[in-house]
């Protein structure tokens, strides 16, 4: 790998553990976390968002959208729109909280890179007394501090190991030693 490569790869993969470590430590309930120091703006929009599902507050979420909001739902080599506009997700939250009225989403992990943010949710519920829970890929797009389009993909059942905030992570030193400046 060519020097200029390398340390781009090495300064990518700082930047990601770094804007990692500015999320809060892993709790039942991330949302209550917004205020978390350094944290990046279109994360603490995720993190209000996901509040406000969970607060079944239809009105707090669509104040963090745009007016024009796009829910797509991705499976396989199809894409489904789900909604187009603030009405129409308005509209499909209340029928949602109206069939599952004690639905509460944690962020199990998130990622942000640029106006993008792309989380692990977790979702449970529960139906005839019996307790669920899935999992679900989320992509967030933001347009300044209102979420713009989100892409879900299928859900799944939630990995048995609990995120690890990559503070605690051990941080294996580079194989090939030190860099030693180099002329070309």
């Amino acid at each position: 790998m060519k020097p200029q490569i390398w340390l781009f790869a090495l300064s990518a993969a700082c930047f990601s553990l770094a804007s990692q470590a500015n999320t809060t430590e892993v709790e039942s309930t991330l949302a209550l976390a917004s205020e978390a120091v350094n944290e990046p703006e279109p994360v603490t929009v995720v993190r209000q968002f996901i509040q406000a599902f969970n607060e079944h507050s239809v009105e707090q979420m669509l104040k963090h959208t745009t007016a024009n909001i796009h829910w797509s739902n991705v499976a396989a080599m199809k894409m489904d729109i789900q909604t187009s506009s603030q009405n129409e997700l308005g509209a499909a939250m209340t029928d949602y909280f109206a069939s599952l009225n004690d639905a509460k989403a944690t962020l199990r992990r998130i990622t942000v890179t640029g106006n993008y943010v792309s989380t692990v949710e977790e979702v449970q519920w529960s139906h005839d007394g019996e307790k669920s829970s899935q999992c679900s890929l989320g992509v967030y797009q933001l347009n300044g501090d209102k979420i713009n389009a989100v892409w879900y993909y299928p859900a799944h059942a939630c990995d048995e190991q609990v995120w690890r905030d990559a503070v605690n992570l051990d941080i294996v030193p580079p194989e090939i030693g030190v860099l030693k400046q180099t002329r070309q």
